[in-house]
Formats: C-alpha cells, structure tokens, sequence
C-alpha cells in the first residue's frame, strides 16, 4: 500500500485546494455569489540548508586537512615512484588485488539485495559497484551511493528504500571488522593504541547500540515512522541471522583481508615493506580516519592517515609521501576511470540519472 493511499480521499481534495474567496459584491443578476477560488502561493523547500550542511562541512574538513598534509609533504624527501621489474609487478599486484576486493563487495550486495527479496542481476551489482565507488571518488557526500541507489532499484525490481538499506548493512559490516582490527591489531600487537582508547572505544560501542535499541523501540511504536523506515532497517536486523549473518561476517572479514594485501603491495612499490600484521594496522587506522566527515575519496583525511602510519612503523617523510601517492593511484585512479566507462556505456551517463532522479521526486 502506497503512502499516500493511508489518507481518506476527502482529505486529499481540502489538502489540494485552496481556501476559496466569496465575492461581497452585490450581484448583478439573481444569480448567487460564486465562490472565486484563491490561487495557492508556492511552498518554499523545507531543509535543504540542512540536508546542505554536511556535504559543505565535509568539503572544509578535506580542504584543512589536505592544506595540512600538503604543508608537511613540502618539508619532506622527495618522493620516489617504482623503477625496478619487482617494485612494478608490486604496483600492478596491488590494482589487481583491488579488483579483487571490488568482486567480492559486489558478490555481498548482491547476497543482502536477493535475501531482501530483490532480483538483482549479477552483471549490475559488479557493474554499479564499480560505478559507486567512481561516484564517491569525485563527488561529495558518498554521492555514489546514491548513484547506486537509483539505477539498482528498478533493475532489481524493489523499491529505493530496500536498496538503501543493504548500504546500510554493508557499513555495519565494514566498521564492525575495522574496529575489531585497529583494537586487536593496534593494542596488542603492536602497542600503537593505548588501554584508554580501547576503554573509550568500548565505552562508544556500547552507547550505540543502547541507542540504536532505544530508537528501534521508538521507531516500533511509531506506525508511520516504522512504515518509513522499516525496508532500511530490515538488511541491518537480518543480520541476526547465524547463517546469514556468519556468511556475511565472513566476506567482510576477506574484503578487508585483501585490501591488506593491497597496502602491503602499495608498500611494496616504493620499497616501503610491511608484514600483515602491519598492513592491517595501516587499512584499519585509515578506515577510522575516513570516518570523519569529508569531501571526495576522503581527500585530506585518509592521507593524514597514511603520514601517520608509516611514520608510526618507522618509515620516513618521504617514503610517507611516495607511498601517499601511489595508494592514491591505486584505490582511487582505475576504479573512476572504469566507472565512469561503465556509467556511460551500460546506463546512459549523467542525463539518464538525472531523469531517474525527477523521476524519484514527481
């Protein structure tokens, strides 16, 4: 049942019209007064400011921190580029592996859109993966996401709401494993995080679920706002599920295995070594950094990130600035330019989008 359809059909006659206007006039003719409908005036847009404000504070969050990152690269060594047949192969080792990664994200969305009851296609959940991460590459505001939401809904046949919601649960996902990693991986291996920050952080942890608990009751008690946001809430809450659950659980845990192997490979290109255990570190305190509110490819913030990583395991200013570089190359230069390929190729460019997008909204 459609939203609009919950309101009688009278209220939607007194909603649409405006309040008419009697004429005071003597008549003319032994006609009676007719009622002259006054037209409506228009209704500015309501909280767009708002919704504006976080894109906006994300752009300023990257401008002072990539100003920063930049500032303190001019002071370092001059940075260096792979040159030997090893450091290349490393280079073309780290795109390939994050290919990889990209797979078996795409194979997960499509896990969490089918038990939605979506019909995705499998050729689509790679394609606009790709085209997801190209969006977030270059436009603020994880607007790839958005992307994907509007072209994997009609495609999967199910609504935008559904689609949303297993973006959801891929984040949970996500920042469940990269917490547990930068703890474990950071306090006890490698003595980088303090007693403190983990107390802090299980102190945050248990916050918000005692929050999510809490608005979930609220959101239950509350038919419209739970017919709102159910279908969101729902590939989050299927979670619970030991099989399903696990099985998910278990592709993130790869995911973030092989975008490990993508750092190391990096490192490796500009001579710049790690161990796994050190590579997780990297991926797991950049993820945190990423966090923060910022613009396109976390620009500024997950650079910051890598400047203080390599210099924690010992690396240089320099090789801090080499290996900044080519991540940079790596994880963000082949995905956009195949995204945007794919974007135009298989679902029409930008001008489809912005059709399915009025479309959204009439």
């Amino acid at each position: 049942m459609s939203e609009a359809s919950l309101d009688p059909p009278i209220l939607e006659t007194r909603r649409d019209c405006a309040p008419a206007h009697v004429s005071t006039d003597t008549p003319t003719s032994e006609h009676a007064p007719v009622a002259v409908p006054t037209p409506a005036e228009p209704v500015a847009p309501q909280g767009r400011g708002r919704r504006n404000l976080l894109p906006i504070l994300g752009i300023l969050v990257s401008i002072v921190a990539l100003g920063g990152v930049v500032w303190w690269a001019t002071k370092q060594e001059a940075p260096t580029f792979p040159s030997t047949a090893g450091q290349i192969a490393a280079l073309i080792g780290a795109i390939a592996l994050y290919g990889l990664a990209t797979v078996v994200r795409a194979e997960r969305w499509e896990r969490l859109m089918k038990d939605e009851g979506a019909k995705p296609k499998r050729a689509d959940m790679y394609m606009l993966t790709v085209i997801g991460y190209m969006g977030n590459n270059v436009l603020p505001a994880r607007a790839g996401d958005a992307i994907r939401v509007f072209l994997a809904a009609p495609r999967a046949d199910t609504s935008k709401r559904t689609v949303v919601g297993t973006l959801v649960a891929e984040r949970l996902l996500d920042v469940a494993v990269l917490l547990v990693l930068f703890v474990v991986v950071g306090y006890g291996l490698l003595g980088e995080v303090g007693g403190d920050s983990v107390e802090l952080i299980a102190i945050v942890a248990v916050v918000g679920i005692a929050a999510a608990a809490v608005g979930w009751r609220f959101v239950r008690n509350n038919e419209k706002v739970h017919g709102a946001l159910a279908p969101i809430a729902s590939a989050t809450i299927g979670l619970r599920k030991a099989h399903h659950g696990s099985r998910l659980l278990a592709m993130t845990l790869l995911i973030w295995a092989i975008e490990t192997g993508v750092w190391m490979s990096t490192g490796a290109a500009v001579g710049f070594n790690m161990d796994p255990i050190e590579g997780m570190y990297m991926v797991a305190l950049a993820s945190v950094f990423s966090m923060i509110p910022s613009g396109p490819g976390y620009a500024g913030t997950q650079d910051a990130a890598v400047a203080t990583g390599v210099k924690a395991l010992g690396g240089s200013g320099g090789t801090a600035v080499s290996y900044m570089l080519m991540l940079r190359f790596v994880i963000v230069v082949p995905i956009t330019i195949l995204g945007l390929i794919l974007l135009v190729a298989r679902y029409g460019g930008i001008k489809n989008l912005r059709a399915a997008r009025a479309d959204a909204r009439s």
